[in-house]
């Protein structure tokens, strides 16, 4: 099982427990006695609108420069959730190259670029990221779906847009945030989560491509409970370990890269798992162990 984007995230427990229905400021710096404001990042709008049932569009600006951007998305009303995943593309590659693999178990080419983005974001809401852009063609797709088997994602109904970021990579410092959640191959590290509304450092200090989802446990149950469920083989038995409907995720990030991103959670227990696979390809990354506790004070 080879696993990129959100669409391919839980292919087997979704056919089984059914839908996943998962889902940036700072301070100044002081130099001395000093005080040092931020830059003001750019902003990067992204608009989701459903044409039909089975169309969908995505409006966003057509370039941006390179540096700190804040990329906001607008999701439609209704019960899905939606997202905005970017990809950069090396090469002369077009929008239908980039869905083919997102719909596809094949191992990641070596002319796309996991680029972040905005993660879940609840129908009819507006959800941010802050992170870096670096110059190039990028694609943003909008990798979720809706509940059923063997649907189109909403990039595949024509929720995408085409990106050019120009000029120089010129770094950049990202807003502070109030937790911290680090991924690793093939582990996570978290701090600071508490109930309710988080700005979230997601930083990807490994070699792999990584996102994080954010799974509370069911009532009654523990890590040991979730990490068999996730491990098994083959149809589980009995009621899930998990809630699923108070899931959360963020987007798919390179390695040596990381972005500010927010998530809503409950106090309590949760799972934070990897979906993704290698880029060579192979078993997502939750099978090599990356699933790990997080306690949500």
């Amino acid at each position: 099982m080879r696993i990129a984007f959100a669409r391919r995230l839980l292919p087997v427990t979704l056919a089984l427990v059914g839908v996943l229905s998962i889902g940036a400021c700072g301070d100044d710096d002081s130099v001395g006695s000093a005080a040092k404001p931020r830059a003001q990042p750019q902003a990067l709008p992204i608009e989701v609108t459903e044409q039909s049932k089975d169309e969908f569009s995505m409006t966003a600006p057509k370039s941006v420069k390179a540096g700190i951007v804040e990329i906001s998305l607008k999701a439609p009303a209704g019960k899905g959730t939606h997202d905005a995943q970017l990809v950069r593309v090396e090469g002369d590659h077009e929008i239908e190259e980039v869905l083919k693999f997102i719909g596809s178990e094949a191992p990641t080419p070596q002319w796309l670029f996991v680029a972040g983005g905005v993660g879940q974001t609840a129908g009819g809401a507006t959800a941010k990221v802050t992170q870096e852009l670096t110059p190039g063609t990028y694609y943003i797709v909008d990798t979720d779906e809706p509940e059923g088997d063997n649907v189109k994602s909403y990039g595949e109904r024509g929720a995408t847009a085409k990106l050019e970021v120009t000029g120089e990579a010129t770094g950049g410092e990202l807003p502070e945030a109030t937790a911290k959640i680090t991924a690793k191959d093939y582990s996570f590290t978290s701090s600071g989560l508490k109930a309710g509304k988080n700005t979230v450092e997601f930083d990807n200090v490994g070699k792999e491509i990584h996102h994080v989802i954010a799974v509370p446990y069911a009532a009654g149950t523990d890590f040991a409970d979730v990490k068999k469920f996730f491990s098994e083989e083959g149809p589980p038995q009995g009621r899930p370990p998990v809630d699923f409907g108070g899931a959360t995720r963020t987007a798919a990030l390179e390695g040596a890269t990381k972005q500010i991103t927010e998530l809503e959670l409950k106090r309590g227990k949760y799972a934070l798992i990897c979906f993704i696979s290698d880029r060579k390809g192979g078993p997502p990354h939750v099978a090599k162990g990356q699933i790990v506790e997080a306690t949500v004070e």
